[in-house]
């Protein structure tokens, strides 16, 4: 069972939330709604903290973050709030997921089901060096911010030291990760490093065909114009992670 809390000074949106957590998950518990940081912060001072706290930005007496100035919140948090531009300093904070208002069902059934596969990740005895896979990336580039959903990936390359999220409807979004580190932060049952400059998504290989020494050219959709080379020595690792045996 999961248990909850809400910081929202709008009743309606309180309202709301629990309505659609009951809809949800009948047995998720509510362990309060709280206006303010003060309440809340009083709350959990002298309570077991629970499994979730939705949070909104701002609330009664200010700004919710100054919760985090005050205590260490051993609660995984979701954000829920009106205001866009906060999203930079609530990933800061680690929060699971930035939900804008009006809240949307599915994308609150996502939040949950992120907070769920990392418990169940915590409970196995993981090799060391493995990272955790995530649900969404929080890109800056530039002056630009992008939220970019894992499962909206079709592929990513790297071209002069830059990497390109290229997402399932064809946008294409810059970032400064390394294709090393996001390797480490996919499901590799749904994405495969081919050679040095692409990550493809399974679902994105449209069409595979025979290279030079035994390896595969493969066409992606949305389309890359140009060659994507599964490398020699990753060939044999590709076909049986193409089987299911990956």
């Amino acid at each position: 069972m999961i248990d909850y809390l809400i910081v929202e000074d709008e009743m309606i949106a309180s309202q709301r939330l629990v309505r659609m957590l009951k809809e949800i998950d009948p047995q998720m518990e509510n362990a309060g709604i709280f206006e303010s940081v003060e309440e809340v912060a009083n709350y959990l001072l002298t309570h077991a903290h629970p499994q979730i706290i939705f949070m909104d930005i701002q609330v009664a007496d200010g700004n919710s973050f100054e919760l985090f100035k005050i205590m260490d919140i051993q609660s995984k948090v979701i954000f829920t709030t009106a205001y866009s531009e906060f999203a930079v300093n609530a990933f800061r904070q680690n929060a699971i997921d930035y939900l804008l208002k009006p809240v949307k069902k599915e994308e609150l059934m996502e939040a949950i089901g992120r907070i769920s596969m990392k418990s169940s990740v915590k409970n196995l005895e993981m090799a060391p060096g493995i990272t955790e896979v995530k649900g969404r990336f929080l890109i800056k580039f530039g002056n630009k911010l992008t939220v970019v959903k894992t499962q909206d990936i079709a592929y990513i390359y790297s071209e002069y030291k830059i990497g390109y999220f290229v997402q399932n409807n064809g946008l294409k979004v810059a970032s400064d990760y390394k294709l090393q580190d996001l390797e480490a932060m996919l499901d590799p049952k749904q994405f495969f490093r081919v050679n040095r400059q692409f990550i493809v998504q399974m679902d994105t290989i449209q069409q595979m065909s025979t290279y030079s020494k035994a390896r595969i050219n493969l066409k992606l959709n949305p389309e890359f114009k140009g060659d994507i080379i599964v490398s020699t020595e990753k060939t044999p690792e590709f076909k049986e992670w193409i089987r299911g045996k990956g």
